[in-house]
């Protein structure tokens, strides 16, 4: 509670002000109409000021600003109110105090004051040393007071204001705005205000005109000739969108909150006029708004910024070359003679970004070419892609490659890509909320080229070293980035996005002079382009029966090259928090499991354990081991051991068993990359095991990305289980988490009748996925000849506590876990289990399994 407002005028004036406010947002959602909002809610809060002003000030020598959004007329509901308290002299006692009561009283009319105080000298001072500070003055207006004083600041700043350095500050302000919007968090909750594309861009055009005393007005703009009718239109468009967003983001969130974050997402988008239908849900339809009005922003900034920063000076001497009869380069820039040549000559539309591929010292296009390239590109359509030439162009940029992620980016924000491909068009700013994804659809593709690119990039190969391998010795590399381009365009049309790609990736094919092997193996890969990672992270890949299967699929050494690169790409580009060096590593264990199938190697399981074994025994005799100690281990794993288990893990436990087959024992280990751990447990079978040991990992607030469950043949569980690190874990941080996951585990193990451990606890689910929540999925297939052996298969959100709370469930329904595969994907998992209970041949035995499934995952 704020304390009581100091006098009747206060009082009076609040209560009035609160009724006034009520009514302009009462009005706003009636009509929908900014402008008023804007002027309604500025009138009512000067006309309050000035009340409050005479009742402090009235015969003092000062003056009260509004200065920043107060200034600018763009008050947002609960903004904060910018101001200037403008003195004559520096203030008394008695003046510092009615000032600082004024003040105070603001703040207890809740609106948030954010006031500079001072002389005319100290004000200037103060802007000159803070750019912040100075963008706020430059859109001061006078409210009440002394307008003399007022006018007197206002010359004292425009006169030592630095143009010039002014222009560059707020440009750098902008990289450095777009440098933090790079991670997750900025693209699934988005800042309208600070977001690339978002508010703060368009005032960062309006203030470098301002700068140069033009008036920042869109319509006097283009009477300016700075801003053309289409584009002032354009942004008028993507200002009133933004705008009618944060308006009811402040009024739903009831604060002044910037980031569309899950908690309001939906009922801003209802707010707003949005439903949710067969299609899409009402929040992606809004995101789907602001990502389009961010888009056109951003494709304005491009022009408009280095137009008005040239007005002001040129960074570097004037230097120029010629690159043909119709193009030049300007200071690093693309230049054309003739503005009109795009559109007297449309295929110059692909011709210029031809040249931008080819050269790569230039950088982009100078502004006067952007705007003539831009206007013409948006009469794109049909006939332009019935051209012969423009479809070898645009072929050509993927067989060249250098600098095509850069090219393609640049078509994409201005519209081309979805002009020219209308399948295209259709996913731009298109969000998947499946919990995994973090970029609209457009943006993920693009993400993928470029993931592509990069594999076959020399300067990059140090991150992918196998992989790039693969890439060098890959010939017809605009293949795969063609793959890489299409692989999920026909995502939200309702179908099955990957054989629906299929179609597209054809006709793209046949019209652009791919001849048929070529259009095979690309329309295989659309259509198949999922099949490595499901195989990888859903079935056991040690097993001979399913790298068979998945070699049946697959072929040729060719495709499954091809399908590699195209599924580390991929992955890479949808969440940076799902890749990982041991995701890396399972995807290339089954690239080369496949390859000697494929190569003809026998690779039946007899021979893969007999192969296995072999090698184990080998390298135990190295340590000394005698061959009948190992015979006897051999017998108490049991072959399944040997076939569930890879070579990696197998010459990690076998030290750790032998002559300790009856002891238990738990060890870690960090994983290549140091981005995960591996841990082995091995001790006595009981009841509620499993779910025991994922309870304490879950304690310690880890992920549990795979996990292998074994029984031996003299009943000992031997689990393995990779664990995902906390994200930004240091090597200190490492040392120590696995002291104390280890110090857990051994106390487990010394007081197996301990029960504090084994209770897992229900823990509340992330918020993404609260508010973007995806249906559970649980489904439960039989094995093929195995009587009691199922395969169940669960899809839900990830949670801490999750898989201990699965295996509670299978313990207290009698049914034996033989293995998990485990496919943690950021806030979704897609895990299956290997289970033996005869008695879910009985349907009512499996559908109370499902229930209770689904009553776990849905709390």
């Amino acid at each position: 509670m704020s304390a009581p407002l100091p006098c009747k005028t206060c009082q009076a004036v609040a209560q009035e002000l609160t009724q006034k406010k009520q009514q302009i947002i009462q009005n706003y959602l009636n009509k929908r109409r900014i402008s008023v909002f804007f002027q309604q809610s500025i009138k009512a809060l000067e006309y309050a000021l000035a009340v409050l002003w005479q009742e402090w000030f009235h015969h003092d020598e000062m003056c009260l600003l509004a200065t920043g959004g107060f200034g600018r007329g763009e008050i947002y509901p609960y903004s904060d109110l910018d101001l200037a308290i403008v003195t004559a002299n520096a203030p008394d006692a008695d003046l510092q105090e009615r000032i600082a009561t004024f003040v105070q009283a603001l703040w207890d009319m809740n609106l948030m004051p954010a006031a500079k105080i001072g002389t005319v000298a100290e004000l200037c001072i103060s802007a000159h040393e803070d750019l912040t500070g100075d963008t706020a003055f430059l859109e001061s207006r006078f409210i009440c007071g002394k307008h003399q004083l007022a006018d007197r600041l206002i010359s004292c700043l425009n006169q030592q204001r630095d143009v010039a350095v002014f222009i560059e500050g707020k440009l750098l302000e902008q990289q450095q705005r777009y440098n933090k919007a790079q991670g997750s968090a900025s693209q699934l909750e988005a800042n309208v205000k600070t977001a690339p594309g978002g508010l703060r861009d368009i005032h960062t055009m309006m203030w470098l005109a301002q700068v140069q005393g033009i008036r920042p007005n869109f319509h006097y703009l283009v009477q300016q000739h700075i801003l053309t009718r289409n584009e002032a239109a354009l942004l008028i468009h993507s200002h009133r969108q933004l705008a009618k967003i944060r308006i009811d983001l402040h009024l739903v969130a009831g604060r002044a909150e910037e980031r569309l974050i899950f908690d309001l997402q939906s009922q801003v988008a209802q707010n707003m006029g949005f439903q949710d239908d067969n299609k899409y849900r009402k929040s992606e339809k809004l995101m789907h708004v602001f990502y389009r009005a961010t888009k056109s922003v951003k494709q304005l900034n491009d022009i408009i910024l280095p137009m008005l920063r040239g007005r002001v000076y040129s960074v570097l001497p004037r230097i120029t070359s010629r690159i043909d009869e119709n193009y030049y380069q300007v200071n690093g820039l693309l230049a054309v003679d003739d503005k009109k040549l795009f559109q007297k000559k449309p295929s110059h539309i692909f011709q210029a970004a031809a040249l931008l591929q080819q050269h790569p010292e230039v950088s982009g296009m100078a502004p006067q070419t952007l705007r003539g390239w831009w206007g013409a590109a948006q009469t794109v359509g049909a006939d332009f892609y019935q051209n012969i030439d423009n479809r070898r162009l645009f072929i050509g940029f993927f067989k060249h490659g250098s600098g095509l992620t850069h090219l393609l980016r640049f078509l994409n924000l201005y519209g081309v890509l979805g002009r020219y491909l209308p399948a295209w068009q259709k996913i731009v700013g298109l969000l998947q909320h499946d919990l995994f994804h973090i970029y609209p659809v457009d943006d993920h593709i693009l993400m993928v080229v470029r993931n592509m690119r990069r594999l076959a990039m020399d300067e990059h190969s140090h991150e992918l070293p196998f992989a790039s391998g693969l890439m060098y010795s890959f010939e017809e590399k605009h293949l795969l980035y063609l793959a890489a381009f299409f692989h999920d365009i026909a995502k939200g049309r309702g179908g099955d996005h990957a054989v629906e790609g299929v179609a597209d990736a054809r006709r793209f094919a046949e019209d652009h002079f791919l001849n048929t092997e070529e259009t095979d193996l690309l329309t295989w890969l659309v259509e198949d382009h999922l099949l490595m990672s499901a195989t990888a992270q859903k079935e056991d890949i040690q097993d001979a029966a399913v790298i068979a299967k998945f070699c049946n699929r697959v072929k040729t050494r060719r495709r499954l090259t091809a399908l590699y690169l195209l599924t580390v790409a991929d992955i890479r580009g949808t969440n940076p928090k799902i890749w990982n060096s041991w995701k890396a590593g399972l995807l290339e264990n089954l690239f080369q499991a496949a390859l000697k199938v494929l190569s003809g190697e026998q690779h039946d399981q007899t021979v893969v354990v007999s192969n296995r074994q072999q090698r184990a025994l080998n390298e135990l005799s190295r340590l000394n081991i005698q061959e009948q100690q190992q015979r006897q281990l051999w017998k108490i794993l049991g072959k399944a051991y040997f076939v569930r288990h890879e070579m990696q893990e197998i010459l990690w436990h076998l030290p750790f068993l032998i002559n300790h087959e009856h002891e238990a024992q738990a060890h870690i280990r960090l994983l290549p990359g140091n981005d995960a751990m591996q841990v082995m447990v091995y001790l006595p079978n009981r009841e509620k095991l499993f779910a025991c040991l994922c309870t304490i990992f879950s304690r310690h607030d880890l992920n549990i990305l795979a996990a292998r469950a074994h029984i031996t043949e003299h009943d000992f569980i031997l689990d393995t289980f990779i664990i995902g690190l906390p994200e930004g874990c240091q090597p200190h941080d490492l040392q120590r988490l696995q002291r104390r996951v280890q110090e857990s585990l051994n106390q487990f193990i010394s007081t197996p009748n301990q029960t504090a451990l084994c209770n897992p606890i229900q823990k509340s689910i992330g918020r993404r996925s609260r508010h973007l929540p995806i249906a559970p999925q649980v489904e439960i297939t039989p094995e093929e000849d195995k009587t009691g052996w199922y395969i169940l298969e669960i899809i839900t959100f990830n949670r801490r506590y999750l898989l201990a709370n699965i295996a509670e469930i299978l313990a207290e329904m009698n049914i034996s876990l033989k293995y998990a595969k485990i496919a943690t994907l950021d806030e979704r998992v897609e895990d299956s289990f290997l289970i033996y209970a005869p008695q879910l041949e009985n349907p009512a035995h499996q559908l109370a399994l499902k229930q209770a499934l689904l009553s776990k995952m849905s709390q």
